[in-house]
């Protein structure tokens, strides 16, 4: 279980610096912050949260906890997806 939390917990947190890296480079495309929708703004936040906890995690702060790996895992899932769709799928974007 140490292995997955690591490996999830690394994974959260690339996730969340490549959602970040998108959503500053559509933010360069001539759009301000007040054109971000609601949603895209609420899932940033709790990807980015839940990356603080895998840091946390992995530098030792936070026990290993089965549940945090439950969390990760809906979190990296869908998470995913939105990357996959915003790279392949031009229609779709953060903002």
């Amino acid at each position: 279980m140490k292995i997955a939390l690591k490996v999830t917990s690394c994974l959260s947190i690339l996730l969340a610096l490549f959602l970040i890296y998108t959503c500053i480079c559509e933010l360069q495309e001539n759009a301000t912050i007040s054109d971000i929708s609601f949603l895209p703004l609420l899932i940033l936040i709790i990807v980015l949260a839940n990356a603080v906890l895998a840091l946390f995690l992995l530098i030792g702060k936070v026990k290993q906890l089965r549940e945090f790996l439950i969390l990760q895992i809906f979190i990296i899932v869908p998470t995913s997806l939105l990357l996959y769709e915003i790279l392949f799928n031009s229609t779709i974007s953060c903002t």
